[in-house]
């Protein structure tokens, strides 16, 4: 191995030269996941947008490992060095560590952003089917290479994936985490009433910023917006030029650029090849690869046949509205919600919040804006306003009729009520929440399904 790669990998492990790790002490929500995953021998993959706090993640788990683990049997490397992102490189690295360890207990060998190494599952099957008493953790900013480990890592990982910062580890960060269950007034009224007014507030910030977790303690809007689009939307952009044309980077930005100006709403690929000029199969695979990136979430319309499902049009969503608001050029000091139409952004995170999830569309227009899918579907439907109208609830409430469901959702701006009332075809009292965003975000939604 070279001399400046080993004084590199020394540099990037200050406990080899007795020194300690200093990590926030705030930690994600998947930091308890992890912790109990580390005692198993499978590798555990962490997938997840670029600056949500992967790297984070890994140097907590660093510091909970029992204190039996000396520090030269534990070992972090970041391809994110260019230095290191070369096959023959990495697999010097993770030697010298095999040799420069303690045989006798048990090694951690932590590879942030594994994916910039080629053909980097044929490297971690190497080691891990060598038998030696080693747990391997890595991360990647994409879900690209997911495809490509399936055989060669077959029943040797794990893959967790770290979402961009919640709503309710925003809140938490802050000091206001509060469980509380959307079909109980008296929770609400002992709980969150009191300081329903900081929640507001806190969930617009939450909607310029929250995602990502370096930018918790800055309010300096235009450095919040350079942040997002240098650190994270041109980085990933980048990162993609290995699976596209560089020349064709340009196209996937507009692209994305489209869907921040769209988020929510239906999209079709001929409408977009023609628009940026390229052919349907390309403009198809750019969507798959922005959503892959984390960067956009697609979701389909709701149905009991899987083939009208696949053909029918999908929605995009932006991954956060904090992305959306960056990359559409905004005014740092002119984002005022009380002005703005934010619907669709409230509803893209909303959306983002639900990893089982669609939207209901008929030819009639008739529309839901969220189906959460489970035993019995539960129709959301995002109002941001506190004024509800009977025209505003067609859609939830025609859903409710056709498929038999008695309870629905509305994602208000600061409204909370339950209000029963009698559908156009059935004299059936059906229940609707009237549920603040805020609090929807905050909620456990496992009750509501069930009911």
């Amino acid at each position: 191995m070279e001399e400046r790669h080993r004084r590199l990998l020394h540099k990037q492990n200050p406990l080899w030269a007795g020194e300690k790790l200093r990590t926030p002490t705030f930690k994600r929500d998947l930091f308890n996941t992890l912790g109990d995953y580390l005692g198993y021998k499978q590798i555990i993959a962490i997938n997840g947008l670029r600056r949500v706090g992967k790297t984070t993640l890994m140097k907590q788990l660093i510091e909970i490992l029992p204190e039996s683990v000396e520090s030269n049997n534990i070992c972090y490397i970041s391809f994110d060095d260019r230095d290191f992102q070369k096959y023959e490189t990495a697999d010097d690295l993770i030697n010298y560590f095999m040799q420069f360890s303690n045989t006798g207990g048990k090694r951690y060998l932590f590879l942030d952003e594994i994916q910039k190494v080629p053909d980097w599952p044929h490297l971690l099957k190497t080691y891990y089917d060598l038998g030696d008493d080693l747990k391997i953790i890595i991360s990647g900013s994409s879900s690209i290479e997911l495809k490509k480990y399936k055989e060669t890592l077959a029943g040797r990982i794990i893959t967790l994936n770290l979402p961009i910062l919640t709503f309710g580890e925003f809140a938490r960060y802050f000091g206001m985490d509060c469980k509380v269950d959307i079909g109980s007034a008296n929770e609400y009224d002992t709980k969150i009433l009191p300081i329903k007014d900081k929640y507001f507030l806190l969930f617009h910030e939450y909607l310029v910023k929250g995602a990502f977790p370096e930018l918790l303690e800055i309010g300096e809007a235009d450095f919040i917006k350079r942040y997002i689009s240098e650190s994270v939307v041109e980085k990933v952009v980048a990162d993609l030029s290995r699976e596209i044309k560089p020349e064709r980077e340009n196209i996937v930005y507009e692209l994305l650029r489209i869907f921040s100006r769209n988020t929510a709403q239906p999209f079709e690929i001929t409408t977009l090849s023609n628009a940026l000029g390229v052919n349907r199969n390309i403009m198809s695979r750019y969507v798959g690869l922005l959503e892959k990136a984390f960067l956009i979430k697609t979701a389909y319309n709701f149905t009991a046949s899987v083939v009208k499902q696949v053909r029918m049009s999908k929605k995009a969503y932006i991954a956060h509205s904090s992305i959306a608001l960056s990359l559409l050029d905004y005014p740092p000091d002119t984002v005022n919600f009380e002005e703005m139409n934010i619907g669709h952004l409230v509803e893209s995170v909303i959306m983002g919040s639900l990893p089982n999830a669609s939207f209901w569309r008929t030819p009639q227009k008739d529309e839901v804006d969220i189906i959460i899918n489970g035993k019995k579907p539960l129709p959301i439907e995002v109002k941001y306003k506190n004024n509800i109208t009977r025209k505003d609830m067609k859609g939830i409430l025609k859903f409710m009729d056709r498929f038999g469901v008695n309870e629905g959702i509305i994602i208000t701006k600061d409204l909370f009520k339950t209000e029963d009332m009698k559908t156009s075809k059935t004299e059936d009292l059906k229940t609707i929440r009237y549920v603040p965003a805020w609090l929807f975000l905050l909620a456990d939604h496992n009750p509501a399904r069930s009911t």
